[in-house]
């Protein structure tokens, strides 16, 4: 979904937009502050308006996160001045966010390198927006330490064989099912970003062509997506469903089925994953198998392994640079482990 920019309002005045950073700096306004954040990243950031609503989301936690290191709530002043805080401050918080965990309640435990680049970025951010209202420097040479497991490893795709039990568990006539089996389908088949995904309309598939057209991929770009067979049935089964089920002028695909206020309406990205992790869970899938986007690395690997085109599988999953999709070419085990069994099989014959 389209992120809302909230008004400029006194932001668009440059002195204004100075006093105001100094105050809510000086007062731990963390609503005004995360504000400024915003209108920065829409007005003055790479990506502007394009910016993504999970990046954002994600931003608003590490600056919420790095504001609690700074200065806890309750406490009658900063442990760092905010506007005044050093490469050696930030260093302090993401040394922190490695070993003991962040700082609010949602971020108990050691938090991993990953993570901590991404709070990092966000932290940036926020300070570049400070420069901008004229109340902060940017603080320097602050880097998160790289994560030494390989990428394919620290995010994998669902393996085939637990793909296929995920699809069997989602058989059925009842609403949900049918519902997510198809969103299911989008996923880990035609490699849709969970955020792309509860994105689409009913306008955005074209079932005499059997394709879905993505109109907000990341950076805000636009792509088609053919889809197979298989994909498809699932994909109208549940949209003759939706039909009796949607809100008034509700245009959303994916839609929520319970709830008192959201039933009817757009879906969440957040309740798809809790969704999934539930089904995961009552399968009982490994641990590393829990979350929503390994099931576009499913739809990644197994576009690479049925071409052996890099540039077909970026194209299919609306990455800008080939290299990307050169992760693809690593995370299937299957390759990997025909080549040990091959060699058990040979050590059997020797006996």
């Amino acid at each position: 979904m389209t992120p809302v920019l909230v008004p400029l309002g006194n932001w668009a005045d440059p002195k204004k937009r100075r006093l105001l950073a100094v105050e809510a700096a000086a007062t731990r306004d963390e609503d005004r502050l995360l504000e400024l954040l915003e209108v920065y990243l829409f007005t003055k950031g790479r990506k502007k308006s394009a910016t993504s609503p999970e990046t954002l989301k994600t931003y608003r936690v590490a600056v919420r996160d790095f504001l609690a290191w700074a200065w806890p709530e309750g406490a009658k002043g900063p442990r760092v001045p905010i506007l005044k805080a050093t490469s050696d401050d930030l260093d302090r918080w993401v040394s922190e966010l490695l070993t003991l965990g962040g700082h609010l309640a949602e971020n108990a435990g050691p938090l991993a390198p990953t993570t901590v680049q991404t709070y990092l970025s966000g932290v940036r951010a926020f300070y570049r927006a400070l420069a901008w209202a004229g109340a902060a420097e940017v603080p320097e040479d602050v880097h998160a330490p790289a994560d030494p497991t390989p990428r394919e490893e620290r995010r994998p795709a669902l393996p085939l064989s637990l793909y296929r039990e995920l699809l069997r568990h989602l058989e059925g006539e009842e609403p949900e099912k049918v519902r997510d089996r198809a969103l299911v389908r989008v996923l880990g088949e035609a490699g849709l970003r969970v955020g792309e995904a509860v994105a689409l309309e009913v306008d955005d598939y074209d079932p005499t062509e059997r394709t879905l057209t993505v109109r907000r991929g990341k950076g805000g770009k636009r792509r088609t997506v053919p889809l197979a067979r298989g994909v498809a049935r699932d994909l109208e089964r549940w949209l003759r469903l939706r039909a009796g089920l949607a809100a008034p002028g509700e245009k959303a695909v994916f839609i929520n089925l319970k709830g008192p206020r959201g039933k009817g309406k757009r879906t969440s990205a957040d309740m798809v994953r809790r969704r999934l992790n539930r089904y995961y869970a009552e399968l009982g899938f490994p641990r590393r198998y829990h979350g929503a986007h390994l099931l576009r690395h499913t739809a990644g690997t197994r576009f690479y392994k049925a071409s052996g085109d890099l540039h077909l599988t970026a194209r299919l999953l609306g990455h800008q640079n080939v290299n990307t999709s050169a992760i693809y070419a690593k995370m299937d085990l299957g390759d990997l482990r025909a080549l040990v069994e091959r060699l058990d099989e040979e050590e059997g014959e020797g006996e």
